[in-house]
């Protein structure tokens, strides 16, 4: 129990590693207003500089070292490996950040509106580039970390065995959606370390703010459709093979993905369409109450994809066949 534990929370530790903690970076890149990159940037730096490498990566590479000494004392060995490559991603994201954005960082952090260097422009740019980098590095560490969960482990007898194809699938399915779940909860943890949002300036707010809304209203209905196309087809496959738990657990997936929508549609939504007429000079007094209001409703679609992301995490922990006892106490223990 213990070790299926602290594998759940290492995974949830691998996927906030993910994130770079500067979210909204590359809206600032080429030419941009630099009142509202040095209002994002100098606000964002006080938050993420030293927290963001503690939360973001020290923590997560506790738990990862840790969980690597596990695989490999269970003979896990490809489980190991893999795990080792993450924890090497991570490691390299960490060295970007700290030999070439940092540098950089240093130099912007003394820039005001009336004194920035001629090449401010490139400067900026560059640091953008190497914070993404950071974000790949930890994205891959990521996907290495979940390639763990389909290393091959001894057959189970008790369940009724998929088509290849259709087993191939549904893996597939299943690691589309585990991805994007793991790196979308960290939302959460936004609101709780990193709340930049709420300190920035109306007009820098509304600057990020468009950008992310035109794009999400483009890509919006295209990824709901596929999410949801892909967690009915998740749970038919897992009904076929009566994994029934599994399916459940799916089936509660898409109830908060459902959810999600319904707040993103009643409460973002209108917001998102006030937010689109505000021009820097035509910004309301009572702006701020309105953001928090948008914030609010972003909470509470930050938790609904948290939950999400825990029943999709928990189907890897759970026994494929619950109805007979001696295989589920052969799959229930450690080692």
């Amino acid at each position: 129990m213990f070790k299926k534990t602290f594998l759940f929370i290492t995974t949830i530790l691998v996927g906030v590693s993910a994130s770079n903690g500067y979210n909204g970076q590359d809206i600032f890149k080429g030419s941009t207003s630099i009142t509202s990159f040095l209002d994002w940037f100098n606000i964002t730096e006080h938050y993420v500089h030293i927290k963001g490498l503690i939360i973001l990566d020290l923590i997560p590479a506790v738990f990862l070292i840790v969980q690597i000494v596990l695989f490999f004392k269970d003979k896990q060995k490809i489980k190991g490996l893999f795990a080792v490559l993450s924890l090497l991603a991570n490691c390299v994201g960490v060295f970007i950040v700290i030999q070439y954005a940092y540098p950089i960082a240093a130099q912007m952090a003394n820039w005001t509106p009336d004194t920035i260097p001629s090449n401010w422009i490139s400067l900026k740019d560059d640091w953008i580039k190497y914070i993404g980098f950071y974000g790949l590095s930890g994205i891959l560490g990521l996907v290495f970390f979940l390639i763990t969960y389909y290393v091959p482990a001894k057959k189970n007898t008790c369940i009724k065995p998929l088509h290849p194809v259709l087993n191939v699938l549904k893996n597939a399915m299943f690691f589309i959606l585990t991805l994007p779940s793991l790196m979308g909860a960290f939302g959460v943890f936004d609101f709780i370390f990193f709340p930049i949002g709420y300190k920035i300036s109306g007009t820098t707010f509304i600057e990020m703010h468009r950008p992310i809304d035109l794009l999400m209203r483009s890509i919006g209905p295209i990824m709901f459709t596929i999410m949801l196309s892909l967690y009915c087809l998740l749970a038919i496959l897992f009904f076929i093979e009566k994994s029934k738990i599994k399916g459940y657990l799916i089936l509660a997936a898409i109830l908060l993905l459902l959810g999600n929508t319904f707040v993103a549609l009643k409460g973002n939504r209108p917001l998102n369409d006030l937010f689109l007429t505000w021009t820097p000079t035509t910004i309301p007094s009572n702006w701020s109450s309105l953001r928090d209001e948008w914030f609010s409703y972003h909470l509470y679609r930050n938790i609904f994809n948290a939950l999400q992301l825990y029943c999709i995490l928990l189907i890897y922990f759970v026994p494929k066949n619950t109805s007979k006892i001696p295989a589920l106490q052969h799959l229930t223990k450690d080692g």
